[in-house]
Order: structure tokens, then sequence, then C-alpha cells
């Protein structure tokens, strides 16, 4: 995973936000942005801002171009329900679900690209690592027994 960008409480249903992301689901990112930008539904305008957002972060962070990714998942799952109540027949009244979604996407690098960032990353996670102490360089705490005392409150 090189980037990844999540939108929660959206305010559409997910099984609307399922149409979109199902269309673009493992593109490459040119392809998938075009087929978001001639999408007629509103779904497709949300999608669109978060991948644009994951792509962000994917140049800034990992300095990958948009052309060397792909979508590797992408997940709209259920958030928190609104329920509101209207009048029915008979006295009654019944319930209005007004759903909620959490949108997740995530970012890769496309089959068959490889780049020196991975290269560069992976040397600054070793840096990284070499930085830290080790457990064997940490001076050795001595264990002692503490003593109960008895009767004390």
């Amino acid at each position: 995973m090189i980037a990844k960008a999540c939108a929660k409480f959206v305010r559409i249903s997910p099984r609307k936000v399922r149409y979109v992301i199902d269309l673009i689901r493992h593109k490459n990112v040119p392809a998938a942005q075009g087929i978001l930008n001639g999408s007629p539904r509103r779904a497709g305008e949300i999608i669109r801002k978060l991948l644009n957002q994951a792509i962000d972060a994917a140049e800034k962070n990992s300095q990958v171009k948009a052309g060397h990714l792909m979508i590797s998942k992408v997940t709209a799952d259920g958030g928190p329900t609104m329920k509101r109540f209207r009048a029915a027949s008979m006295g009654r009244a019944s319930v209005i679900r007004k759903r909620t979604s959490h949108i997740l996407l995530e970012l890769d690098l496309a089959k068959g690209v490889k780049i020196e960032a991975q290269a560069k990353s992976g040397r600054a996670s070793a840096a990284r690592h070499q930085s830290l102490p080790s457990a064997k360089s940490m001076p050795a705490v001595k264990k002692t027994k503490e003593k109960k005392m008895v009767g004390a409150k």
C-alpha cells in the first residue's frame, strides 16, 4: 500500500456507493479518474475527491506519480443510521432510515512498475531501525522482590 484515504460518515447509503466503486476496483488511476469524471451518480463525485486525496498523499509521501498507481482496495461499509419517523395510516409511525457510509480507498504500485522510491523508502526504514537501540545494548535491570507489609492498611 502506497497511500490510503478514507471518508467517514458520508451521507449516502453504502449500496449506492458500491455501484460506483465496483467500476473502478483494480483499475489504474488515470482510467479510474476517467470513469469517475463521466459517472452521472452522486457517489462518483465523492469517490473522485477521495481518489484525488489519496493521489496527493502518494505524491507527497512516496514521490510516486499518479500514472504508476492502481487502486488496490476500495470498500464501502455502513456507518451509523439516523432514524426518522413519519406518520403512517391508522395512527401508526413508520421509520425512515437515513444511512451513512464509511469509504476506504488504498493505492498501490501498478503491476510491472518498479520505482526507486520503493528502494529509497526501504533504505529509510532500515536507517530508522538502526537508530533505535536494540535490546542487547540496553542496560540490564535487576528484578527485586518487594516485601509485603502484613497488617498495614
